[in-house]
């Protein structure tokens, strides 16, 4: 009889393997991303807390009916279904931090009270918690950004992510809780006994019409340059695995006229918007 353990061995095995054939290169290139974030950013905690995506959602709706962060709060401390006291509290400061630091009027809020659309405010969850949790964001946009849907991450990956960013080996409970997380935001597939999948997550279009808007044309038209949009990894976090998958994008909102133009040419490329961030959500503009 077969071995369930020394199979499962023999498929992680030959899983890494594969994975330092396809991309030794690569894992280099995302070393030296790495070292540039960890030198540009301040300490941070090496615990990392579960992402709170549903709970995100239920307090995105439950904050139009709020005057202020301070009532918000108190109402995320009566509903949370944590048994806790303490738990609540932890939570309701998490989804503050990463879901409210615009206010409580600020882009969730918004977003939801103009076009009252969960899969969108998911994917601005996503959004918006990548952008305040760096490590998770950089493994994000740059350890995972460039590997193939489909393909089997091995732990070591993660593990040399972590000691890199971290400037220390990290424990596997960080290793655990990174993967948790990384399934939950939809980018890591997880199944017992085989091997870490990495798996396409399919945002809204308009989510990306959205942030475009709010990040480069807030209070009035731009034009912007393409490549200062994609240094902002903005659409790593959506899910969006090419510049090029960008580009179509870009193509199908100047045909559909929800943007100004989209103009290429020579060495010219660049996106204007049509209406500002206000404006687009006012007319409740989709793609």
């Amino acid at each position: 009889m077969n071995n369930p353990v020394i199979e499962t061995k023999q498929i992680a095995s030959s899983s890494e393997e594969q994975f330092r054939l396809r991309f030794g290169d690569h894992k280099s290139r995302v070393e030296e991303n790495v070292a540039t974030e960890k030198s540009n950013r301040s300490p941070r905690p090496k615990a990392i807390q579960d992402v709170l995506l549903a709970e995100g959602l239920a307090a995105v709706k439950l904050s139009v009916e709020c005057l202020s962060i301070e009532q918000l709060q108190s109402g995320l401390h009566n509903s949370l279904g944590q048994n806790s006291l303490e738990t609540r509290k932890r939570y309701s400061q998490s989804i503050v931090k990463w879901f409210f630091q615009g206010g409580i009027d600020g882009l969730l809020s918004k977003v939801w009270c103009a076009y009252g659309n969960e899969a969108i405010i998911l994917d601005l969850l996503r959004y918006s918690y990548l952008t305040h949790e760096a490590l998770i964001g950089t493994c994000v946009a740059d350890s995972l950004f460039s590997l193939e849907n489909g393909i089997a991450v091995p732990a070591s990956y993660f593990d040399k992510f972590l000691s890199d960013f971290l400037g220390e080996p990290s424990p596997e409970k960080t290793r655990e809780r990174l993967k948790i997380n990384l399934k939950r935001l939809g980018f890591l597939e997880r199944t017992r006994g085989k091997p870490d999948r990495l798996t396409a997550v399919v945002p809204q279009k308009t989510s990306f019409l959205i942030l475009l808007h709010h990040l480069f044309a807030p209070r009035s038209v731009r034009t912007v340059e393409l490549r200062n949009l994609f240094t902002n990894p903005f659409w790593k976090y959506l899910g969006y695995k090419s510049e090029d998958t960008v580009r179509g994008l870009l193509r199908e909102a100047d045909a559909a006229r929800v943007i100004g133009k989209y103009v290429v040419a020579d060495q010219l490329e660049q996106v204007t918007t049509c209406s500002t961030y206000e404006e687009l959500l006012k007319g409740k503009v989709q793609l």
